[in-house]
């Protein structure tokens, strides 16, 4: 559950892990980036950087989408996205 305001930011979930996300109350804003070597790679980089909280990791890589889940609407993140 997650409340008004609250975010998480880049990380990789769980190996082999599938996630449903429902809202039920105003939006959800997720970015994705395809998880190629190349992508990957700028991660492990910017997740060991000291300036990390100063970059956003999007605008690292060459695609991030973005991608908005409404009230009432529900997005399924299938394993190795």
């Amino acid at each position: 559950m997650g409340v008004k305001d609250s975010y998480t930011d880049f990380h990789i979930d769980f190996g082999g892990t599938s996630v449903w996300y429902h809202v039920l109350r105003g939006e959800k804003v997720f970015y994705i980036i395809e998880p190629t070597q190349s992508n990957l790679t700028l991660y492990e980089n910017w997740v060991s950087s000291s300036q990390q909280s100063e970059m956003f990791f999007g605008d690292q890589v060459d695609r991030c989408y973005k991608l908005t889940v409404k009230q009432g609407q529900t997005l399924f993140i299938p394993t190795g996205m």
